[in-house]
């Protein structure tokens, strides 16, 4: 059994995402503990919305102050209600949240059935719940419950340091050792080809990092530096100097990886893109509601905003198969002023455009063979990526008899047809 936990800060978003399920006959609730029930016996958005907000004090200094989880077992397992509604109890007693406020809800929407969770990670005076060493807790909690309740063990396989390392508490004297530690798990673990996409990934860590340029002696150097930071991934304690940490999580080290990066990734966009045109596909109203969906199907996503609200960057990470890849690697369809446009106006979602991005995933299968064809040739991967971006723009469109080889190689002529005509100009 999966548990994918989050925090935030919008309560509604996360109780309107379940409700909303409720309401299209996709999910049911299960329990609802020390909220309000009507007279009927039914519980509503609204009165839960009401309930919980009424138990935050004003002066909480706690800003993502929502507690939302899925639990996931496994495909083949068939749990009826009444061991689902046992198993979200005794996961939230361990846990720590047997006493707080939180609801229940069974999603059947996909076809293996799943259970989302609702709650505060405050209770009445405004104290935090503990949540140090979360989801290693919750790991071993959904592993004695396997056991306990005789489940299906769970195929998904997570490298345990991934698993368990903790993010960076600044509260700790040992900083620059926690630092070195989830550095050196990030390095070996994940793949990326640049620093934002690195940011990504490490902000789950709590930390950031940043590039910095020295002089010395009339000469210049690259250099980087690792800095804690808080929930919204600002700045809470000095930046502490690579050369400080070690030489494998320096300047050079870290352009290695990315260099070596970029050949790794290229299998596992395909599979990626996929999986968000997917969730895409299912208009989801707000930022919440798609981090829900690409949680179901094993992705995250890291949203960045400037200071007036707007989405400037967007990155997709597996854990599983460690990668972390920026909208605009997955091809034009996927950059961040996409899903800056959509979430501005969610009425019209171009991800409904079988035009535009169906053929994007019928031809998954076709991209594959056409980089094993081209492999090694000069230039070939840059061909494929251009044709997979010619799709996303739609310059390029199958018309049920194309044959994918003759397309690749009639846009290699192109290209060199174009370096001809600036040879001459010249």
């Amino acid at each position: 059994m999966i548990a994918k936990i989050s925090a935030t800060e919008n309560l509604g978003g996360a109780l309107g995402y379940n409700f909303k399920k409720v309401e299209k006959g996709e999910a049911n609730i299960l329990l609802a503990a020390e909220l309000y029930q009507s007279k009927k016996g039914r519980y509503t958005m609204e009165d839960v919305l009401a309930d919980m907000e009424a138990l935050i004090p004003k002066n909480c200094r706690t800003k993502k102050t929502v507690f939302h989880c899925s639990l996931n077992p496994h495909p083949d397992e068939k749990l009826s209600d009444e061991r689902l509604t046992q198993i979200a109890k005794e996961y939230m007693e361990a846990l720590g949240y047997g006493n707080q406020p939180y609801i229940v809800f069974k999603h059947n929407d996909i076809a293996r059935e799943h259970i989302h969770i609702v709650s505060l990670r405050v209770d009445s005076r405004g104290q935090k719940i503990n949540d140090r060493f979360e989801k290693r807790r919750s790991k071993q909690i959904t592993d004695a419950l396997e056991k306990r309740f005789g489940l299906i063990p769970s195929s998904k396989v997570v490298d345990k340091a991934v698993e368990e390392t903790p993010k960076i508490d600044t509260t700790q004297r040992n900083i620059k050792e926690q630092v070195a530690s989830a550095l050196r798990m990030v390095l070996k673990h994940y793949k990326f080809c640049s620093l934002g996409e690195l940011n990504a990934i490490l902000s789950q860590y709590h930390l950031a990092v940043e590039e910095v340029k020295t002089e010395f002696r009339g000469k210049k150097y690259d250099g980087l530096v690792y800095v804690p930071t808080d929930d919204k991934g600002g700045k809470v304690s000095t930046p502490i100097h690579a050369s400080d940490i070690g030489r494998g999580v320096g300047y050079t080290a870290v352009q290695n990886r990315m260099q070596k990066s970029k050949q790794a990734i290229k299998p596992l966009i395909p599979t990626i893109r996929n999986k968000v045109l997917q969730a895409m596909r299912t208009s989801p109203q707000t930022e919440e509601e798609l981090q829900s969906r690409l949680e179901e199907q094993n992705l995250r996503v890291a949203i960045r905003k400037n200071e007036s609200g707007r989405i400037y960057g967007i990155t997709f990470i597996d854990d599983k198969a460690g990668v972390a890849l920026n909208g605009s690697r997955l091809g034009k369809g996927y950059t961040a002023n996409i899903f800056n446009g959509y979430f501005s106006n969610p009425t019209r979602n171009p991800f409904l455009d079988e035009t535009l991005y169906g053929c994007l995933s019928v031809r998954l299968e076709q991209i594959d063979k056409a980089q094993a064809l081209l492999q090694g040739m000069e230039d070939g991967d840059n061909l494929v990526d251009e044709l997979i971006e010619d799709m996303a723009d739609g310059s390029f469109l199958p018309t049920g008899n194309d044959d994918w080889k003759e397309a690749v190689w009639q846009r290699k002529l192109r290209k060199q047809s174009k370096v001809k005509l600036r040879r001459r100009k010249h």
